[in-house]
């Protein structure tokens, strides 16, 4: 004879292998309170564990310390990079552009007595000396 672990009772096992319980409602119902009993042990969250998720907010302390290492880090590029190396800028560019645009070196043309080059301004559309 056997004990049921649910209902402890004694039973004669009908199958060949080591049955736990008599029968089949009270290996439900063991299973059903051993999930009850899990689910009791392990800890939820609760409102502190909530609390102490902390959301990083934008303040003007956050917001001045980033200018500030931006500052920084500006500047102390500037001065350790050489002008050959610095980058260009819209504004440089633009100015290259109108310069090349604007004046067209004349080829068929000789220099003049000051030994300048003449060139076509396309703005104005005038021969020019440079």
């Amino acid at each position: 004879m056997y004990v049921c672990l649910y209902c402890k009772k004694e039973y004669l096992p009908k199958r060949r292998r080591v049955q736990k319980f008599c029968s089949e409602s009270c290996r439900s119902n063991s299973h059903q309170l051993k999930k009850k009993l899990n689910q009791q042990l392990v800890p939820t969250k609760t409102k502190t564990d909530q609390e102490s998720i902390k959301v990083d907010k934008m303040s003007l302390a956050g917001v001045g310390n980033s200018v500030a290492g931006t500052l920084a880090v500006e500047g102390l590029k500037s001065l350790f990079t050489s002008e050959g190396n610095k980058p260009a800028t819209k504004s440089d560019i633009k100015n290259l552009e109108r310069r090349f645009n604007r004046y067209l070196e004349i080829k068929n043309i000789h220099r003049n007595i000051q030994n300048q080059i003449p060139y076509y301004d396309s703005v104005q559309k005038v021969v020019v000396y440079i």
